[in-house]
């Protein structure tokens, strides 16, 4: 008894420890104070603040357009990477590819971003919208290629291929009508935890953010050197709030079979 009664008090205080400082920033964004010391009264004030605010709007866009690219380029590249793994397995050279895809995973992402900031500057490429999103891309692949290698791995596809074949399909017809279809809900899970990922990004945003480009994170940043005010906070929630939203529509995707819309 008093063993669970331990584990129960050691998981509330984690859990304090871990969701507080949200709560608190929660609470605060609706603060009328322009200073989080003191609490002023309830007020939808910074929120408003929030919107009209063309600089932080700016960065939102920026932001979202971002987060969709990495997510389509991680996405596709996921895909075509996990079958190349699952599929053609006695490839030469596939234990080094399989290695390579989850580097991303391993480097420390200061010592990442330095390294593809001294790529791309060697190399002539302009730091550009462009070269943030194939940047946040490479961030994002290992993560996509996880959730469609392990979902065709268990979906049993390769055999249901084989079957489409023997009824004459080609294998491109056999990817198309089978393949594609069992992937798919792995393939958009991937996608959005890569979205969720890259629209959160600071490190790798902040070294090859080129001139006319700042991301949320980027933004935020430089707006808390003058300290924390309430329009921070009132982002956050909406920030956290979206997240949640994602990692929901997630989980459904990730749940949902697909078998339905296989068609040999």
């Amino acid at each position: 008894m008093r063993k669970g009664r331990g584990l129960k008090l050691y998981c509330a205080a984690l859990y304090a420890f871990l969701y507080a400082p949200l709560a608190v920033m929660t609470v605060f964004s609706f603060n009328r104070a322009h200073r989080n010391v003191v609490w002023l009264g309830f007020s939808l004030k910074w929120y408003g603040v929030l919107f009209h605010d063309a600089e932080m709007m700016r960065a939102a866009l920026t932001t979202l357009e971002l987060a969709v690219s990495a997510s389509a380029i991680s996405g596709a590249l996921g895909l075509l990477a996990a079958y190349a793994l699952v599929r053609h397995k006695p490839f030469p050279g596939r234990g080094v590819y399989a290695t390579l895809l989850d580097v991303p995973l391993m480097i420390p992402e200061v010592a990442l971003g330095v390294g593809l900031l001294s790529f791309l500057v060697r190399m002539g490429y302009e730091l550009n919208f462009g070269a943030l999103a194939c940047a946040h891309a490479l961030i994002c692949l290992p993560y996509a290629v996880g959730a469609v290698r392990a979902r065709l791995q268990s979906s049993g596809g390769e055999r249901l291929e084989e079957a489409a074949m023997d009824l004459g399909a080609d294998e491109w017809t056999a990817f198309r009508k089978v393949t594609l279809p069992l992937a798919m809900p792995a393939v958009v899970s991937g996608a959005l935890l890569a979205f969720t990922i890259s629209f959160g990004d600071f490190v790798t945003s902040f070294f090859l953010s080129g001139i006319g480009v700042t991301t949320l994170p980027v933004k935020i940043y430089s707006m808390m050197k003058f300290g924390v005010t309430p329009e921070i906070n009132a982002l956050s929630v909406l920030l956290l709030a979206a997240t949640f939203v994602l990692l929901g529509v997630n989980a459904l995707f990730a749940s949902n079979p697909g078998e339905s819309s296989v068609r040999a």
